[in-house]
Order: structure tokens, then sequence, then C-alpha cells
């Protein structure tokens, strides 16, 4: 775990239980001379405006997309590009640079803008809000003046959607949690996102963050001993409490190893988790309370796979922890065999007394 872990221990909290949404609730105020059309849901479409002219602006839900992973991005706005010449029959020309801009409302949106013989008129933003990944198509002699009028009205609930795919992406796009029921997403806080977290993932028991480590060299051999200590001086844990470091195949394949003690909390009696997960050359850190935390840490990595972003075989090449597995089954199949072999000398002995 980094100091950065360690800052993050201090802001978990149990997570109430969260009603799964099935709609999502965006508005806006559109910019003078626009209105709103009716929305046709063709597409995972949201929002429509239409402006002067041929000007139009359509928002659309997408899939989790990752935001660390620029060509990631940029190849799915290339694509939408080529989608719009394809059906349009247009000549539009994708511009080399992906850029990124945060408006007024908080929104951060990275936008690639695109030419007809050399005269701006189509920009393409990705965007994520209320933990719903959107695409923004804006067609308009002026986007430069337009697409921040526009993005910076959007506004959303304020509470998070939920996963229609039943899945949430990590922000690095590396790892991809299949959720179980009553789990979802959240967008990490400022403050979580400085020390490196790129998921948040709460339920109606625990809440659970996962930190990546980029620049922490500690060998794999002391893993197990820093998982240890670090939920001993978790917020509220009686250090006493803190159970042996336990061990979990991910479904992924690396090693997961981690530790829990009793914590006390506002609502009562609770639970702290400290992990750690070896991924390529880096790894993460995770850090659950709740009085549900190991159940839910046990579930996400055991149904964990592979994102996007991620490489096989860098991955398959994760350093392995020097850790005890759970042999509970070897150790009482070994009691069985002994017990086994002791009834055999017992028949052996009586037999050859007998013999005598």
């Amino acid at each position: 775990m980094s100091p950065a872990a360690a800052l993050i221990a201090l802001s978990v909290t149990a997570a109430p239980a969260l009603a799964m949404d099935a709609a999502v609730s965006f508005s806006i105020e559109p910019p003078p001379g626009w209105s709103q059309q009716s929305s046709s849901g063709d597409g995972g479409q949201i929002l429509a405006l239409k402006g002067p002219e041929q000007s139009s602006f359509v928002l659309t839900r997408i899939a989790p997309v990752s935001w660390e992973n620029r060509a990631a991005v940029r190849g799915l706005l290339t694509e939408a590009v080529n989608g719009v010449n394809a059906r349009e029959r247009l000549g539009y020309r994708a511009a080399a640079n992906l850029e990124t801009a945060t408006y007024g409302n908080g929104l951060t949106a990275r936008f690639l803008r695109a030419d007809i013989d050399g005269r701006p008129r189509l920009a393409l933003a990705v965007m994520e809000l209320d933990g719903v990944y959107l695409l923004g198509t804006l067609r308009s002699a002026v986007p430069d003046t337009l697409l921040p009028a526009i993005l910076g009205a959007l506004k959303g609930s304020g509470v998070p959607a939920a996963a229609v795919s039943g899945a949430a992406l990590s922000r690095d796009g590396e790892l991809s949690f299949r959720l179980p029921a009553g789990v979802r997403p959240r967008p990490p806080s400022e403050q979580e996102l400085k020390a490196g977290c790129v998921a948040v993932l709460s339920g109606p028991g625990a809440q659970l963050l996962v930190m990546k480590l980029t620049d922490d060299d500690t060998p794999a051999q002391r893993r197990a001993a820093v998982v240890k200590s670090t939920v001993r001086a978790g917020p509220g844990v009686d250090p006493k409490s803190a159970g042996p470091v336990e061990y979990l195949l991910s479904s992924a394949g690396p090693d997961f190893i981690y530790a829990v003690a009793r914590c006390a909390d506002a609502a009562g009696p609770s639970l702290y988790l400290a992990g750690y997960m070896p991924w390529g050359y880096w790894g993460y850190s995770f850090l659950a309370k709740g009085p549900q935390a190991p159940e839910m840490t046990r579930e996400l990595l055991s149904s964990l796979s592979l994102g996007p972003s991620a490489v096989p075989k860098l991955v398959a090449a994760s350093p392995r922890l020097s850790v005890r597995r759970d042999l509970s089954w070897v150790a009482s199949w070994s009691s069985n065999l002994i017990l086994a072999l002791l009834a055999v000398v017992v028949v052996w002995f009586w037999w050859r007394n007998r013999g005598d």
C-alpha cells in the first residue's frame, strides 16, 4: 500500500442500499435559438437539440470506455465520424488531436473535431456523467463556440445510474467487474482521483475502493506483511482483531491477498478490509468497509475479467505472491488419511498378534 492508499482509507465509509434506477435522467438548457426535440431512443439516444439551419446536437449512451487510454477514446470518436460519413455520404475529416476540456458544471469531455473542405463543421465528445458514459455529436458552422455552451449546460440527476450491462470498468480500462445484485459503480471524488483511485463500487453492505499502484516497488514477498499492517492501521480498526492474510486466485488470473479486521462505525460494528493484487508490472490496492466487505470483495474478485486495455500476456506475467494458500481442504483430506493409516496399523498389529 502507498501513502495515497492510506489517504483514501480515511474516506472509506459503508454505503447504504441504493435503488436501481431504470431510467437515465438528464436535462439541458438549450442555447439561444436552439430547442429540445423529442428523443427517439434509437441507439441509446437520450437528448436531441435542433439549432438554426442544419445545426443539431444528439446525446447518446455508450458502453464504458477507458479514460486513460487516449488511443481507445480517439478510435471510438474516429469510428463515430466514419459512421456519420457513411450514413450521410459526407466528407468529414477528423482532426489529428484528441482534446480535453472541463466546463463550469464540472463535466470533463474528450472531444474530436472534424472538418469539411477545411471548415469546422462537426465535433464529437465522450464524457461520463452520473456513472453513465455518453457520446455527444454536434453539427454546426461554429462547433468551437457551441460545444462549451451545450456541454456546460448539461445536468444530471446527481444520483449514479445503474449499470445496464451489469458490469463496471475501471478508469484505466484494465479491470472489468461483474456486478452482483445491488452493487453499482460511482464516480470517484476529486480526493480519491488524486490518490490513484480507478474504481469505486458500492453495495448495500459495503463500499470498495480500488487504487492503481504504479510507483510502488515493494517486493512480492513483503506484500502479505504490508496488507496486514494496512488493515491494522485502518480508520477505527481494533488492531488486535486483524485476522490472517488470506489468499484468493482471481478469475482474471493474478493472485489476490487480503486481511479483515473489526472496526467502529457510526452505524455500529463493522469490518474493514485491505487487499492487494499484482497486475503486470504494477498492482492494485483494495480497501473496503462495511459489514459485507469481505463477501462483496470476494465475489467481485471471483468474477473479475480483463478490461479492454488489458494485455493478456502482460497480465499472465504478473508476479506470484509468496503467501501460504488456503489449504483447508488439504488439511481435512490429510486428517482423514492419517486416521485411515492408523486404522490399518491397528488391524495389522491385531492380525499379527492373533497369528502368534
